[in-house]
């Protein structure tokens, strides 16, 4: 990885190359799209934001010319990178600016509230929205309306999920944001200052106005409720993030500190909610500091 992330910072053309690549991998393996947004955040981190824009321009002419090649539909695939690579761009160069990663990532936050409000504003019901677009779907895939369970089930099933994709949807991409700015950050520490990203990252706490956003979203919900659901979903996804940093802050040192870690992300992989009670953490930490209160070693 760090070896990869070394010809990518060597020049331009090698990191359009890598990335490029990368974005062409996605449309099998989704994943690596991720991989290669840490990669354009870590040019734009290390070398500003205006050689990563030309990076940039030069990943999505490629995509555009393998995606008229390979799928016939450039725009597709022009729309697949320039979601994470566009935003990715310029929350490295906030990186870059400011030398620190954490207002980076609260910005990634507004933006996930921005993008389901703006999702509200366009539509006046963005659960109908969705729902005929998966029942369009699912005609498509089954035109004889085989599908298990009957037709009536299936379009209950689909009209209780609608109404909250937009904030499933706005998760995801914040997740992926979120998580290409953290691996960026983290090659850019292991090649030029090893250490430095446990120190900035153990030491992210929340802002106390961060609990005036969560109760503004809650009290949405004596309004409406889908839109407080769907409001909470990518803001809980990053508000959770500092939490990870504190745990391994108050267990660094101690005895058998990556084995509770260890069962910290396993207990995340086998019950993703738990993201919830760590965002909470997060919060109660932005008032009551438990690195502070934690017993030194």
């Amino acid at each position: 990885m760090q070896a990869l992330a070394r010809y990518s910072l060597s020049g331009p053309w090698q990191a359009v190359l890598v990335i490029s690549l990368l974005g062409i991998g996605a449309w099998i393996l989704f994943p690596l799209m991720y991989l290669s947004g840490a990669l354009l955040a870590l040019v734009a981190m290390q070398m500003g934001p205006g050689k990563a824009s030309q990076v940039l321009l030069g990943g999505l002419v490629a995509q555009g010319i393998a995606g008229t090649v390979l799928m016939a539909s450039p725009s597709v695939a022009l729309a697949l990178a320039a979601v994470i690579w566009v935003p990715i761009v310029a929350l490295g160069g906030q990186v870059w600016n400011r030398a620190s990663l954490p207002p980076a990532l609260a910005t990634v936050a507004l933006l996930g509230l921005v993008a389901v409000m703006g999702f509200y504003l366009l539509h006046e019901d963005p659960g109908l929205w969705w729902q005929e677009r998966l029942e369009h779907t699912m005609a498509v895939r089954a035109p004889d309306g085989l599908m298990p369970g009957g037709d009536e089930d299936l379009a209950a099933l689909i009209g209780r999920v609608a109404a909250y994709l937009p904030g499933a949807f706005a998760g995801v991409w914040v997740m992926g944001l979120a998580a290409g700015l953290v691996l960026g950050r983290w090659l850019q520490s292991c090649l030029y200052r090893p250490g430095a990203f446990g120190i900035e990252f153990q030491a992210w706490r929340l802002g106390k106005r961060w609990s005036g956003v969560v109760a503004a979203c809650l009290f949405v919900a004596s309004w409406r409720t889908d839109l407080a659901i769907n409001l909470l979903v990518p803001l809980t996804v990053v508000l959770s993030l500092p939490a990870f940093g504190l745990m391994h802050a108050l267990l660094q040192g101690r005895a058998g500190a990556k084995i509770w870690l260890g069962l910290l992300y396993a207990a995340l992989l086998l019950m993703p909610h738990l993201v919830v009670v760590l965002a909470v953490v997060a919060l109660l930490d932005g008032w009551l500091d438990f690195r502070a209160r934690a017993p030194k070693i």
